[in-house]
């Protein structure tokens, strides 16, 4: 027991002295803790709290907390971009400046930033249990918001800045849009004609990961590049992960909008009266529009549609 809790105080002291004081950056077990307490409420105690209350309207608070990550999220992108990957990074091989210049500790503060994010992030799906969504509350939603706050901690226990900020760089480039795509939609049926780029979100996802495969994995063919094989690993399989989880994702809700266009052919065509048909058909419209106006009239927004969930189209 003894050698177990030295060697593991070993491994802490073996992280950048740079940070090792900042907030939440001296143990990984204050960040495990909010991912556990998040995972009860959203699997357990929510559930159950809101198994007889009705579904809160969270629109006010919605688009103040998806707009405000838009904020964060390009401040971060911007300031990695001008810090580094704009400016004077190398794309091929760019190693973390452990010293004190003044622009390697502003990078390292922004991957902090960027990682302190991803518990602000567990309000995503909060607000699914609080307006009991519980069909949004996908399991890639859940790993995807469990997994990465995670993962974070030891890029910025071990190696903030470098080639090991091009995650927090792209991710957060792809966030300013994943967000700024929730707060439309948190505005109302009004802003619906602007969000016709719903399902390139994932794409876009997708292609981040396979870029941060792409540049970690041709680390591994450069040699006189001083990079963290752990490090490399972390990034390399957490990449393939997402990117399978996504691409899953992706083929089964295209699979299923496919299916259902066919099944709505086939049932069009498989009417034997066309005026029996259509009179069926315009009596289901009008039958959804009065029920999608008592809808709209009683919450006067449109629900969010998140990029991660499979039912509509998030990391």
């Amino acid at each position: 027991m003894i050698n177990f809790t030295q060697h593991y105080q070993d491994f802490l002291d073996s992280g950048d002295p740079r940070v090792a004081s900042w907030p939440m950056m001296d143990n990984p077990m204050k960040g495990l803790t909010l991912v556990v307490m998040y995972l009860g409420f959203v699997k357990v105690v929510g559930p159950a709290w809101m198994r007889d209350q009705k579904p809160y309207n969270l629109r006010g608070p919605m688009i103040i907390y998806n707009f405000l990550l838009v904020a964060i999220s390009a401040w971060i992108f911007i300031n990695m971009g001008m810090l580094g990957w704009f400016t004077k990074y190398s794309w091929r091989c760019e190693p973390i400046d452990y010293s004190y210049n003044p622009d390697a500790i502003r990078m390292a503060e922004i991957g902090w930033y960027f990682y302190i994010t991803k518990f602000i992030e567990f309000a995503d799906t909060i607000f699914f249990v609080l307006r009991k969504k519980e069909s949004q509350i996908s399991p890639l939603h859940v790993f995807h918001h469990s997994l990465v706050p995670i993962t974070l901690w030891f890029g910025i226990k071990f190696g903030p800045g470098g080639y090991n900020s091009i995650f927090a760089f792209l991710n957060s480039f792809v966030h300013t849009w994943m967000y700024l795509y929730y707060g439309l939609s948190a505005l109302g049926p009004s802003f619906q004609k602007y969000l016709w780029w719903k399902k390139y979100m994932t794409l876009l996802q997708m292609v981040q990961f396979i870029l941060v495969f792409v540049f970690m994995f041709q680390l591994t063919f450069f040699p006189t590049c001083h990079v963290s094989k752990p490090l490399l690993a972390l990034n390399v399989v957490q990449a393939i992960i997402f990117f399978v989880l996504f691409l899953n994702f992706y083929t089964g809700s295209y699979k299923r909008s496919k299916r259902s266009q066919k099944q709505k052919a086939e049932a069009a065509t498989s009417c034997n009266s066309a005026t029996n048909c259509y009179k069926k058909e315009d009596q289901a419209d009008n039958d959804y529009v009065r029920r999608r106006k008592s809808s709209v009239h009683t919450l006067k927004y449109m629900d969010v549609d998140y990029v991660t969930e499979p039912v509509t189209i998030s990391a």
